[in-house]
């Protein structure tokens, strides 16, 4: 039971990245395209904040009550979850870097809007790293319980 818990609490947190970036992508292309006039509606902030509530409960109810799962060691699955862990947020971080560095003065800023484009950030960080532990978890040693041996 345990374990079903726990995966469905990461497929609900997958859910809430895939929505995050289902909303971001087309932003993201407006931005790179010079398009600033256009302000996203009150449905992209309602489901942002979906999307964050969802990856933040999932994950701090993961990271206190499951332990990291242990796998057979398969390295090149764990690299492609580590790979795809970075790459969500290497989407996200370009978001910013856009937004913040580029467009900065285009833009009309507004207290909520900043605190909600935070909040992306750090739940879609949060995601980053459990797809990172994930992928550790396919790429580390398990312990040999008969012989003692070490993780590597």
């Amino acid at each position: 039971m345990k374990i079903a818990l726990n995966w469905l609490l990461f497929a609900t947190e997958s859910l809430g990245a895939l929505i995050i970036l289902w909303l971001g992508v087309p932003i993201y292309r407006r931005l790179l395209m010079g398009v600033t006039n256009e302000q996203a509606g009150a449905n992209v902030f309602f489901w942002a904040s979906i999307g964050v509530t969802v990856i933040q409960v999932s994950y701090w109810i993961r990271l206190r009550c499951f332990p990291p799962p242990r796998f057979s060691r398969q390295l090149v699955l764990g690299h492609a979850i580590q790979f795809l862990g970075r790459l969500s947020f290497v989407f996200i971080g370009g978001m910013f870097g856009v937004v913040f560095f580029t467009r900065f003065q285009q833009l009309e800023f507004s207290v909520w809007k900043v605190s909600v484009l935070l909040a992306v950030l750090f739940s879609m960080f949060c995601y980053a790293l459990d797809l990172d532990r994930l992928g550790k978890a396919f790429w580390e040693t398990q312990a040999d319980p008969v012989h003692g041996a070490r993780r590597s």
